[in-house]
């Protein structure tokens, strides 16, 4: 299928809760004029209102390329221009910077070094950690207080952690896909009883099987009434029982949502989600809309989804994928897609996998094999940051 816009991807920015703050866009080597012009197309869309509280960050290479009227094509306030510093330290650039800012234009210093020519009006800045926390920025992030400076490149979740230690607020990279050796698998018992469950939802088991195993689990028991009573099913009514919250969710979100809680419930850190969740989430969500895309039942859809969700469980419980997958007796596509990457869902799954991380060339033969337009790619992409923003929010 020949594809007629400008591809890119949208790498996920973290709070410290793991929560999604962002979206940074990653165009390749896209000159600024399509760049504008894809952001243009997304606006249209109604991407900024879908992505309800989400800022996109999108690099420009230099200021010189950005159009004089960007604040008559663009929502400024959703929107952050990310300039490397080495394009902003010279008398004409940062009147531009200075122009642009008097008209709503929000601005991160990218490939930030804190030199002597540093703009004087940056107040948010984005360093690459991926070596380490470089000493010269740390004065920088006492003085720029409030949430303003962006780690990026991190990939591990120590990594992370001395991110946030150091001032950092906001946060990206694999850290997520690199958790530490020690927070893996840390209740046997209670992914036992989650895959257990699964099993049981999966074969359509009595209401009465699914009551027992909540009850053993106090914590598990907690998150069934409270996903019963979040915003995202709206109930108006009280739950007083195991079986009526079950029936209130119905047996496919209850599938879901287990799915997640595998993630969720995996993080020791109080307060925070396992980063994990919402990469998985992500990989379930766009997985489920593209199979959408293609004309796929209801069958298909949750088998799309399943195995977005499940395509990390390796890097959650520190085992071989087709060890943990063992219990839950799936069938063949769902794990030669897993395993192999085969089939319509490991086209699928391959496309996912890339999709929240850096831009390359091989992303437009993956959305070509799958059917789909450069628009149907865009859609399925935050249809499914939307549902990952919603559900982080819920946890």
């Amino acid at each position: 299928m020949t594809q007629t816009r400008g591809i890119g991807t949208f790498l996920p920015v973290m709070n410290s809760k793991q929560q999604v703050l962002a979206l940074q866009a990653d165009f390749g080597d896209q000159p600024v004029s399509e760049v504008i012009a894809i952001l243009q197309f997304l606006n249209e869309k109604e991407v900024f209102s879908r992505l309800s509280g989400l800022t996109l960050l999108v690099r420009v290479s230099d200021i010189a390329l950005i159009p004089a009227d960007i604040d008559t094509r663009l929502p400024l306030t959703r929107l952050v221009l990310c300039v490397p510093e080495a394009k902003t330290q010279d008398q004409e650039s940062q009147l531009r910077l200075k122009h642009f800012s008097s008209l709503g234009v929000h601005f991160m210093i990218d490939e930030f070094h804190g030199g002597n020519s540093t703009w004087d009006g940056v107040k948010k800045i984005a360093v690459d950690c991926g070596k380490g926390i470089p000493a010269s920025i740390k004065p920088w992030l006492s003085r720029l207080h409030g949430g303003n400076s962006l780690a990026q490149n991190l990939s591990t979740a120590h990594a992370q952690e001395q991110a946030n230690e150091a001032g950092f607020k906001w946060f990206s990279g694999d850290y997520a896909f690199n958790p530490p050796v020690n927070g893996k698998s840390a209740d046997a018992s209670a992914r036992t009883r989650l895959l257990k469950l699964l099993g049981l939802v999966a074969r359509d088991a009595e209401s009465r099987e699914l009551e027992e195993l909540f009850k053993q689990d106090a914590t598990l028991s907690f998150m069934l009434f409270k996903l019963v009573s979040s915003a995202a099913f709206a109930q108006t009514v009280r739950v007083s029982s195991f079986g009526q919250a079950i029936n209130l969710l119905g047996r496919r979100q209850l599938q879901r949502w287990l799915q997640l809680l595998l993630y969720a419930r995996q993080q020791e850190h109080a307060g925070s989600l396992n980063p994990l969740m919402p990469r998985a989430a992500f990989r379930a969500s766009l997985m489920e809309t593209i199979c959408q895309k293609q004309g796929g039942n209801k069958d298909q859809l949750d088998c799309a989804f399943m195995v977005g969700m499940f395509s990390l469980l390796d890097k959650l419980f520190g085992n071989p994928l087709i060890e943990v997958l063992q219990p839950l007796n799936l069938n063949v596509e769902v794990l030669d897609a897993l395993l192999n990457k085969t089939g319509p869902l490991g086209k699928s799954l391959d496309l996912a996998e890339r999709a929240d991380r850096a831009y390359t060339l091989h992303h437009a033969e993956l959305i070509s094999r799958l059917g789909l337009s450069t628009d149907d790619y865009y859609d399925c992409m935050i249809t499914a940051y939307a549902w990952v923003n919603q559900i982080c929010q819920d946890m």
